[in-house]
């Protein structure tokens, strides 16, 4: 019997459900998960293999994949995709800065491919001081809210309708209790139609501010600064989502 390749073991705190997990890099049967979604280039295909290439590394039984904050569970692959293949990924910008042809006169794009290295065990997710999970509608009133899990965005997926129909299901998801001065009502033991006409029957005021809550969430993203060598423009962008960093 061939004798077992002993692997390191890492620790994590997700940020959101403020879960300490333990995991190993993972391995060439992940990699090939990894290289196969990467080819089929959609959004579908993965966050399959990032469910899969988790559940197989993820060492804490205290941990359900499907019920994860889904920026807890990108958090948690920037990690393992680091501890894994390395902590620095290359990523390439075109500068669109306006510059004069010298030949026309007329204006274009520099065009100019400026490289830039990242490294994901600097990204951590930041709570800003005005996002809150408790919303008050009215001085009486309000709602609790949680964030959308793996399973949540998975479902969604497959909804047939348009964006409003997503939206709204994401939402509806996402409200964890409504409650009152003296009562609590959790959504796990309310049905999707009656809940869907409580929040049909919020005013506009109200509605946003359970959009406020999803507009201020915590999400994968890093501010990079560079300077085109080629044109000397200087420029800040923000690098936002998994997508931007799954390599």
């Amino acid at each position: 019997m061939l004798p077992k390749i002993d692997v390191p073991i890492y620790e994590l705190d997700l940020p959101l459900s403020k879960k300490k997990v333990k995991f190993r890099p993972f391995l060439v049967k992940e990699e090939k998960i990894l290289m196969m979604a990467m080819e089929s280039d959609t959004d579908d295909s993965s966050l399959l293999a990032i469910k899969q290439i988790i559940t197989n590394c993820c060492l804490s039984d205290n941990v359900d994949v499907e019920t994860l904050p889904i920026t807890d569970l990108e958090y948690f692959f920037l990690n393992l995709r680091a501890r894994s293949v390395g902590e620095v990924v290359d990523l390439q910008y075109k500068c669109n800065n306006k510059v004069k042809d010298e030949e026309s006169g007329e204006e274009k794009d520099c065009g100019n491919v400026v490289k830039l290295e990242v490294n994901v065990l600097d990204i951590k997710p930041e709570i800003s001081e005005n996002h809150t999970t408790k919303i008050p509608l009215s001085p009486k009133m309000g709602v609790m809210m949680k964030y959308p899990s793996f399973k949540v965005v998975e479902e969604n997926e497959k909804i047939e309708g348009g964006e409003v129909e997503k939206l709204m299901n994401v939402l509806l998801s996402c409200i964890e209790s409504v409650y009152t001065e003296d009562s609590i009502f959790y959504a796990k033991d309310i049905s999707k139609e009656e809940l869907s006409e409580f929040v049909e029957s919020l005013t506009r005021d109200q509605f946003s501010k359970v959009q406020e809550f999803f507009d201020t969430m915590p999400k994968i993203k890093k501010e990079l600064d560079f300077t085109c060598k080629k044109c000397g423009y200087h420029e800040n962008i923000t690098v936002e989502g998994l997508q931007s960093f799954f390599v």
